[in-house]
């Protein structure tokens, strides 16, 4: 193949590639490759806020903290069109909602109702979340990722607005436990 050719094949691809991912973004569909949610293609479909219960699979926009900016500028977090973080959307399950009761204390799991919520403790040596025990304000919500216990969620954020909702998140095509994500935490739990 001549160089010519070589060069209109690759641009060629790479137009289809393009066009392809804005579709697919367009359509809700979103491609995971962070460890804390199995990686592979995910759905993002609109949602009324009031549908939201713990254990809902969500995407969601961080709220634009020190922390988050940090770990973006550290590459962490990778650059999306989330405003005021400038990242991209995470994916995670809710732990929390109105009226729910949170307890965080300093290298210990994250206590929603009285119940521990698996693999949520802070890493050691990060910035976690204000020790104290807090009540979940209308139009607030926690965020925590059973899947790895290293997730960015809000044992280092702490509660997000519901404003910061992209959608209800569905696994399309992933490799890992999607009901991992969410163990201890179902969607009609009474903590």
């Amino acid at each position: 193949m001549n160089a010519r050719r070589f060069a209109f094949t690759a641009w060629a691809l790479a137009g289809a590639v393009g066009i392809s991912a804005a579709v697919a973004t367009a359509a809700g569909f979103r491609l995971n490759t962070t460890d804390s949610a199995p990686t592979g293609v995910w759905r993002i479909a609109p949602v009324d806020p009031a549908q939201i219960a713990r254990g809902s699979l969500v995407s969601v926009c961080p709220p634009p903290l020190g922390i988050v900016v940090a770990m973006r500028e550290r590459g962490y977090l990778h650059p999306g069109d989330c405003p005021d973080t400038n990242t991209t959307p995470l994916l995670k399950p809710v732990v929390a909602v109105a009226g729910d009761t949170v307890t965080v204390a300093p290298g210990a799991p994250l206590i929603v109702n009285g119940k521990a919520v698996p693999d949520s403790a802070p890493e050691a040596g990060m910035p976690a979340w204000t020790p104290g025990t807090y009540t979940v304000q209308p139009g607030e919500l926690w965020v925590i990722s059973s899947y790895s216990a290293g997730s960015f969620d809000s044992r280092y954020f702490g509660p997000v607005a519901v404003k910061n909702l992209r959608g209800r998140a569905a696994p399309v095509l992933v490799r890992g436990d999607v009901d991992s994500m969410t163990k201890g935490v179902a969607e009609n739990a009474s903590f």
